[in-house]
């Protein structure tokens, strides 16, 4: 991400995710010592860690999205983004975006953070119902409030676009 102009909120950034937003930034924090042998690179201020899941998780401080390189290729399909014309590489992309909204949820709502976004967001992107839900009424992922406006932060911050 290049991020030059906005370098100067990333003190900011980085105080209000270890402050306001600690419980989900300690979190992050444990799961990012479960991989801390999995690739990292710093993105917009958070600590983003490719890793070899086909998901992707934001606690605060901590992004992880999918790497590319290490996943399944074809895994995202139309069942994901409802579009086969994306690559992995371009939907990993967006899914770091993406990841990259919900840490500003995470500002914003601070200890609220893993009620009012993290519990609704697991429960819609891991569970069979709502696996099932999507693929039978066409949804896509970001039909989910917690969702959408996380592409829509991660798209206004960054200027490129997410998943949704």
């Amino acid at each position: 991400m290049n991020d030059a102009k906005f370098r100067w909120w990333h003190p900011f950034y980085i105080l209000l995710q270890i402050t306001w937003g600690l419980p989900q930034t300690l979190l992050g924090l444990v799961l990012f010592l479960i991989n801390i042998k999995q690739p990292h690179e710093y993105f917009g201020g958070s600590i983003m860690t490719r890793w070899k899941s086909f998901s992707g998780i934001s606690l605060g401080l901590f992004t992880f999205t999918s790497d590319p390189k290490r996943s399944n290729p074809g895994f995202f399909g139309k069942s994901f983004t409802g579009s086969e014309k994306e690559n992995d590489f371009t939907l990993c992309d967006r899914m770091a975006v993406h990841e990259y909204g919900h840490t500003f949820q995470s500002i914003m709502l601070g200890p609220l953070y893993l009620i009012v976004i993290g519990i609704p967001s697991t429960v819609w992107g891991t569970t069979p119902y709502f696996r099932n839900l999507r693929e039978r009424k066409h949804l896509t992922y970001g039909a989910c409030y917690t969702e959408s406006w996380a592409d829509a932060l991660g798209t206004a911050v960054t200027g490129r676009n997410a998943i949704g």
